[in-house]
């Protein structure tokens, strides 16, 4: 799947309940569980967004939750392990094999890590200290009502090695994601944008393609 990233306005102080109006000329993503069936779709569904500001890359994503809870007291834990989180990888350019994972959860605490190596990363060659270690410098926003939670999330190019946006043309590669714990679903319940064959986040080849 490939979505144009089209520029948007503002920056996460912007940020509202309803889908933020800086983000009308962009695709809506739905999340899937696609390795069980191309339509399948979660109990809980949610969707996302993503444009280029100038600030950076940057994401919304909007989920339905009837048991919205995180237990994490910190920034920088196994947010995975610890309740409801939305997950955002960031692949920098096709021809690239470092990418960035980060955790968002519902009481406002991320995890930043920076993958220089997948292969490394799952051999073991690079410990989860030193993925762990980086910070990407990204803003965020976290809003919760009744029934749902959405994330805003602004990762500065600086990340990518980068002082602006990539120029027009250049290809990049993203999924967003979301661990959904509920003792009514399956737990926890996971779904996401790309396309992935099986349910195991990190397989960039099923990331959706965004074309600057």
């Amino acid at each position: 799947m490939c979505i144009p990233c089209l520029p948007v306005a503002g920056n996460v102080a912007d940020f509202g309940v309803k889908h933020p109006e800086k983000y009308r000329d962009c695709t809506r993503l739905p999340l899937k569980q696609f390795w069980r069936g191309a339509e399948v779709m979660p109990v809980e569904n949610g969707h996302a967004y993503v444009g280029a500001a100038k600030a950076g890359l940057c994401f919304y994503t909007y989920y339905q939750d009837s048991d919205i809870f995180s237990t994490a007291t910190a920034n920088d834990q196994k947010m995975w392990t610890l309740g409801d989180v939305a997950e955002f990888f960031i692949k920098p350019g096709l021809d690239r094999n470092e990418y960035w994972e980060l955790h968002v959860t519902p009481n406002d605490f991320i995890m930043d890590i920076y993958i220089p190596d997948r292969g490394k990363m799952q051999s073991g060659e690079i410990t989860w200290d030193e993925v762990l270690a980086p910070e990407s410098g990204a803003s965020k926003r976290v809003q919760i009502a009744d029934g749902h939670w959405a994330v805003e999330l602004c990762i500065p190019w600086q990340a990518f090695d980068l002082d602006s946006m990539p120029v027009s043309g250049v290809t990049w590669q993203f999924a967003v994601c979301r661990y959904n714990y509920n003792q009514g679903l399956d737990d926890p319940e996971l779904s996401s944008t790309a396309l992935l064959k099986t349910p195991g986040f990190h397989q960039y080849e099923d990331f959706t393609h965004l074309v600057f």
